[in-house]
């Protein structure tokens, strides 16, 4: 029985712990065992409804749904939809209660709200004539294209259709209480005769209805005078089976588990074993004096099974489990129901939903899905973001930032990669990260290498020809020993960028950037010595002059030795406190990530930078003043010169190192310090290099002083 039916009897049972099973009543308030304690039903509570919709709303990807419902629980399926349904990623475009389905205005307004919404997929909770009302509205604004979901209270009975309203279901989906074939129920009909069941009422009624006949002294149940009086002899063939619909179990399946659940209980009630009972001290119930709540006892915790269904109670009532019914029309004009799925609200099995996506046909023939989405799906790369004032399945895609990723579509958030990953181009999943040095392998590496190597030997060069001419007037000039120092620091200082090339390591980077601001410190410590030298050197040949007792060999080794000495100072401070160490840069935020030596504190790096700049503006400031004093060989010209070289190499060097990425900083200081020390090299030992080898005769004092005026092409002389 239905609800309604069932509930009053419920009650009543209920105060005598009297058994029922309802094979039929699928109210939620069925489950509140307080009210109904001995109440049981084969088919599931409404309330399972709303999951298993939302389910199979999920399997198709129907996020943007309508809802239409009728009856006194209309506006509870509809929030528990809602809530089931938000918590699957969807929501409702349109919910409609219909609380007066005879007003025709009501109606109307229903069908036009239906139209006009971008939904293409609604659910209907209804009872058959409210479906036919609504269809008669739907028809009447011409309001086609919608898939139709059904709930459980509309069974659909093509001959209580118009042909119109079953068109409008075609392509739906029905979601219908479990059932299946009873086995060996076709063959109980085919043996069936009254002589088997003589005292059966129900057989003799059946049999006038089967055969058109009539008992003596029983009358038909449809009200017609039949002649023809019933022998009990006549034999159920395949013509009368078809009376029964064998096809559809509906209702017959969940009365006959209600009826074989009963018959398991009252067997195991019987199989009781003596002093081995259930009840007190053991005792078995009285087999022909038992009283109803000893069937109860036994009925709650029955198990058996049908050829696919494992049939308990729990809670009192069967797990609930749905067949999904796909309503098609053919191209003749029938109709037909063919199965395509089942729900089960069972745990403990894998998948919950088994749906035949290939047995479907839609509305118009078709195989492909329909599409009801309020926002297309978000691509990965992608992440949604939320419409304001609207639902949260309406959104627009907005790309993932730069660095992350979203691997998925309909991603809500977009992530950042492990360390040493980094997202693809299409941002959808993390790609290593490709690690870059300059190496000696590529090209600029090995231009620079070869560079530094060129320098070096020119280097030992100029120093080997210095130390074969070191006797002549040329070499001796301002301090030969200082022009030593310089020529070797300067090679040194030629072989520092190797150390910038290549995989960084913890020693490279610690020592590459000290080790040349030292060297370097040294070769500016030499030449701002030189450059004191020849002006006091002048200064004091003036008759009284104070400098004279400044003038010696004591005075360039103390400037080199104390100004090369705080730039150690510096650098071992820089060393000892926080010393450059390997590190990856990621370039500009990509995948190529830049291994390169973090200078650990930028202080100590331009403070280092800085000096050397101090003592090159010193050398210059000397130097430019001395560049007229009265030789034919003025070296304060030179170190002017060169200065000026080197301020210019590295004024350009900051913003060109600021600006490079990745290894071309790298690049860009290896260029600075080649280009100032070749500055440093040409200016001050080139002129000399000249004399000695292409000019020897000018290799002498008196020329060196302007004694004699030179030829053509000698230097001129500076008064």
């Amino acid at each position: 029985m239905t609800s309604p039916e069932s509930e009053p009897i419920a009650q009543v049972l209920s105060l005598y712990r009297v058994p029922q099973i309802s094979h039929g009543s699928q109210d939620p308030k069925f489950s509140d065992h307080f009210r109904f304690p001995s109440f049981l039903r084969t088919v599931p509570s409404s309330s399972h409804q709303p999951s298993m919709l939302c389910q199979l709303l999920q399997h198709f990807n129907w996020t943007w749904v309508g809802v239409v419902s009728f009856g006194s629980d209309a506006a509870q399926m509809e929030t528990v939809l809602k809530k089931e349904l938000g918590q699957k990623g969807g929501c409702l475009a349109l919910s409609k209660i219909i609380h007066d389905p005879y007003s025709r205005l009501e109606m109307s307004a229903a069908a036009r709200d239906i139209g006009n919404s971008l939904a293409s997929v609604f659910v209907c909770h209804c009872y058959n004539i409210h479906f036919q009302l609504l269809a008669g509205a739907l028809q009447a604004q011409n309001v086609t294209g919608k898939t139709w979901i059904l709930t459980t209270s509309l069974a659909v009975i093509p001959e209580m259709f118009t042909k119109e309203a079953l068109q409008l279901l075609n392509g739906s989906l029905d979601l219908r209480i479990h059932s299946d074939k009873i086995s060996g129920f076709d063959h109980f009909l085919t043996t069936l005769s009254p002589a088997a069941y003589p005292n059966s009422h129900l057989v003799k009624v059946l049999w006038q209805n089967l055969f058109d006949c009539v008992w003596p002294g029983l009358e038909k149940t449809d009200g017609k005078n039949t002649p023809r009086l019933c022998t009990g002899v006549e034999q159920v063939g395949a013509s009368h089976l078809l009376l029964f619909n064998l096809e559809n179990w509906a209702a017959t399946y969940q009365a006959y588990l209600a009826a074989r659940a009963f018959i398991t209980a009252y067997h195991n009630m019987i199989s009781c074993i003596c002093d081995k009972g259930p009840f007190t001290q053991g005792r078995c119930a009285t087999t022909k004096h038992f009283q109803p709540w000893q069937v109860h006892h036994y009925l709650k915790d029955i198990n058996f099974t049908t050829s696919s269904d494992e049939i308990f109670f729990k809670n009192g009532e069967i797990p609930a489990t749905f067949d999904i019914m796909n309503l098609q029309i053919l191209s003749n004009g029938s109709y037909r129901a063919v199965k395509v799925g089942v729900l089960r609200s069972r745990p403990q099995l894998r998948k919950e939903l088994l749906i035949h996506d290939n047995a479907i046909r839609w509305a118009g023939g078709l195989a492909q899905v329909p599409r009801s989405i309020c926002s297309e799906s978000c691509l990965p790369g992608y992440r949604k973001l939320p419409l304001q004032g609207k639902p949260h399945c309406c959104y627009s895609c907005l790309q993932c930032p730069h660095g992350q990723f979203a691997s998925g579509t309909d991603s809500a958030t977009c992530w950042e990669c492990l360390p040493g990953q980094w997202p693809n181009e299409q941002q959808d999943r993390c790609i290593p990260t490709i690690v870059d040095f300059l190496s000696y392998t590529e090209a600029l590496g090995v231009l620079l290498a070869t560079c530094s190597s060129l320098f070096f030997l020119l280097s030992l060069s100029v120093l080997g020809i210095f130390l074969q001419h070191h006797n002549t007037p040329v070499v001796k000039a301002n301090n030969r020993k200082l022009s030593y120092l310089l020529l070797t620091s300067l090679a040194i200082c030629f072989l520092c960028p190797l150390m910038y090339l290549g995989h960084p390591s913890q020693l490279t980077c610690s020592f590459r950037q000290a080790a040349f601001g030292l060297v370097f410190a040294i070769c500016l410590s030499a030449t701002l010595a030189k450059t004191v030298t020849v002006v006091m050197a002048f200064g004091a040949s003036k008759p009284g002059s104070c400098l004279q007792k400044w003038v010696g060999y004591k005075l360039p080794g103390t400037i080199t030795l104390g100004c090369s000495l705080v730039q150690a100072a510096v650098c071992v401070c820089w060393i000892t406190v926080c010393p450059p160490f390997p590190s990856q840069n990621p370039l500009d935020g990509g995948p190529l990530v830049t291994l390169e030596c973090d200078k650990g504190s930028v202080e100590f790096f331009y403070t280092m930078l800085g000096y050397l700049g101090f003592l090159a503006t010193i050398s210059l400031g000397v130097a430019f003043p001395a560049r007229r004093l009265p030789t034919a060989f003025n070296e304060a010209q030179h170190i002017a010169i060169s200065m000026l070289v080197f301020t210019f190499v590295w004024v350009s060097f900051v913003p060109s190192y600021l600006s490079a990425t990745g290894k071309y900083t790298v690049a860009v200081e290896i260029f600075a310090i080649l280009a100032s020390g070749a500055g440093l090299l040409a200016c001050l030992f080139f002129p000399k290099c000249y004399i000695i080898i292409l000019h020897p005769e000018k290799n002498n004092r008196d020329h060196l002083m302007g004694r004699q005026l030179p030829r053509k092409g000698g230097f001129a002389y500076a008064p």
